[in-house]
Parts: C-alpha cells; structure tokens; sequence
C-alpha cells in the first residue's frame, strides 16, 4: 500500500482522499458526483446485506415458511424488469451492479424456498418408517434415537403432496419464460451501443440511412421506460403478499428483519444518489430516473410496516400452529409417536416437531 497517490488528478477527477486513507486505493472521481458516489456506495453496502440474513435464517430453520411466494415471485420479476430497464435507459453503473446483484440472491432465495418447501419434504417422504427403539436404551440414546427416526420417517399427507407438486411446476414455466424472454432481450441489444440523452439530442445531422437506426434507438429507449416502470409497479405491490401473510398468521416467525431494514437504507441512499447526482437538474434525466425513485420511495412505508409487524408479532407463534395444539392437529412439521421419553423415566403420548427439540406439550 503506498503512502499517497502518486497523481492527485487523473483525466479532470481528483482522487477521494478518505477511501485512500482508509483502505490505501486510489479512487478517482468528478468533486460534482462525489455526493451522488457516496450514496451510491452506501446502497451497495445496504443491499449487500439485506437478503443475506433472510438466506442465513432460511438455512438456520431448514425452513422458508415465512415467506410469501408471491412476495418472492413480484420481487423477482421487479429485480428482472429493473435491470433491463437500467440498461435500456442508461442509468448509473452502480444501479446496473446492483439490478445484476437483485437477481442473482432473488434466484438463490427462489432456490431455498422450493427445496425446504418442496424437494426436501419429498426426500424425506421417500425414506422408510424407523421403528421406535426398545425401552431397555438409556433415556438419552432412545431420544436420540426418536429424534433420528422422526427425520427419517417424515412424511406429509398425499393431497398435500400433490399440491406442492402443482405449485412448482407453474411458478418455474413462468421462471423459464421470463428468463429465456430476459436473454432474447439482451442478446438483441448486446451487440450495440445504447445512446445516452445526450447522445439523443446532440444529433442533429444524420446520413439519411441512419434514420432506421434513430429510429431503433429511440425504440430501445422506449423499451427501457416500459420495463422501468413496470418494474416500479412489481416493487410496489411486492410487500403486500408479505404483509398479509403476517397478518393472517399473526406472526413473523421465519422472516428476518434485518432484511427489510436494510432494505429501507438502501432504498433511501438510491434515491438520495439518484437525486445528488449533477444531471438531476436536467427534465429527461429526471423523466427517466422518476419510476425507479417511485420505485425505492414507495416501497419504504410497506418496510416500515413491516418493521411495525415484527415490533408486535416477534416473540408469537404463527396462529395456525397455535390452532392446531389446541385441537390435535401439529400440522405438516409433525410425526406423531406412540411413546415418547419423559424426564422421569415413563412413555407418554406425544408428537415430535422437526424444527424444535421433543415437544413437551404431550397430548
């Protein structure tokens, strides 16, 4: 690491003296955005760790109850219309690094939800029952035993099978669609350069054969506004699933809250890097950047809300386990056993749950 740059300007743009004295790189940027890269960079940092804890926790718990397809499904989608609508519309690198980043931990949530909802759960109902040990096993190695079994021998109710097999198989034809439609889109564009403003309006003498190619290029950037905006209207209805499905189980067990929290920060750095940026006065930067800040602003207040349900619900079970204690019925996480081990040494009737230790409330 050197001491100090060796140029203090490189191409007009002075290099950024506190990214050099806290981690020894030379940066260079335009003074004018440096507000605008700051923001931009807190966004980076936001995102980074906003879907982070939700994947931590889904593998924590063996488990994506707490999410919403359909949140998962809006947002994907959002994340795909988001990143074409960046690039059609030329929007800042820093918001196509991020749009690229969406999809990628979007896919890897999509992957956790399906495979603890639905792969797993049909592995575990392919494997043979296990048989209880006999009483004479120390108490420890019988509840090791029960606990072995109890994995081994999960298995679910056939209407619900075929249920979860139905799911899938429509949310992944409309998956391959919109990623096979995503590639054709993006191959149709790769090999030309997307004009910026700019470019658009300092083009006043043309060769009359590159009227198609005007033509063209203001069909791209066309493209780019509709993606944009629908991309705005995935973001803002993509909560709401989430938030209903808290508030019908009364509860936010499974969902981490640092998502959404992070989520907010950077949702509010993106629109403040979009608004400090120099080129914030000009109408069409502002015409073209306008859906992806409604996009970031809208979504704050269902954050919040969802900030506000986790303040209530945090420490409640979801009301439908809460139902099925009462009335006999654990639901699909449970394997009833004819003898549990008790403390004190005797068998009584109870049931097992995979995400939890032996369940005390024997029935």
């Amino acid at each position: 690491m050197s001491g100090s740059c060796n140029q203090i300007t490189r191409d007009g743009m002075q290099y950024i003296r506190w990214i050099h004295t806290l981690f020894g790189f030379c940066v260079y940027t335009n003074q004018d955005t440096l507000v605008s890269d700051i923001f931009g960079y807190l966004c980076v940092a936001c995102w980074l760790n906003a879907q982070f804890p939700q994947v931590l926790t889904n593998y924590r718990n063996r488990s994506a109850d707490g999410l919403s397809l359909p949140f998962l499904t809006n947002w994907l989608l959002g994340d795909i219309a988001n990143l074409l609508g960046c690039i059609l519309t030329n929007q800042l690198r820093f918001q196509i690094v991020l749009a690229v980043y969406f999809c990628i931990i979007d896919f890897i949530l999509f992957c956790q939800y399906f495979y603890y909802m639905w792969l797993s759960t049909e592995i575990l109902s392919e494997s043979e029952e296990v048989p209880l040990p006999d009483r004479r096993l120390s108490m420890q190695s019988l509840k090791d035993s029960i606990l072995e079994g109890a994995k081994k021998s999960y298995t679910f109710p056939a209407r619900k099978k075929q249920s979860y097999k139905r799911i899938p198989s429509v949310v992944f034809a409309v998956l391959l669609f919109t990623f096979n439609s995503t590639s054709s889109i993006s191959s149709s564009f790769s090999s030309s350069r997307f004009p910026t403003i700019h470019d658009e309006i300092g083009s006043q003498e043309m060769p009359l054969h590159g009227n198609a190619k005007l033509l063209s290029e203001h069909n791209v950037i066309f493209l780019g506004r509709v993606m944009a905006w629908t991309c705005t209207l995935f973001y803002l209805t993509s909560r709401m699933p989430q938030i209903w499905k808290n508030y019908t189980r009364s509860s936010v067990e499974g969902l981490s809250v640092f998502m959404f929290i992070f989520a907010a920060l950077a949702n509010l750095n993106y629109t403040l890097s979009i608004l400090t940026n120099p080129l914030s006065g000009s109408e069409a930067y502002i015409r073209d950047a306008f859906p992806f800040i409604l996009g970031s602003v809208g979504t704050l207040m269902f954050d919040v809300t969802i900030f506000l349900q986790w303040c209530i619900w945090r420490n409640a079970e979801p009301r439908k386990k809460r139902r099925s204690i009462y009335s006999g019925n654990y639901g699909s996480d449970a394997i009833r056993y004819h003898q549990l081990p008790t403390d004190d040494g005797s068998f009584r009737s109870g049931r097992y749950n995979r995400r939890s230790e032996i369940n005390e409330n024997f029935v």
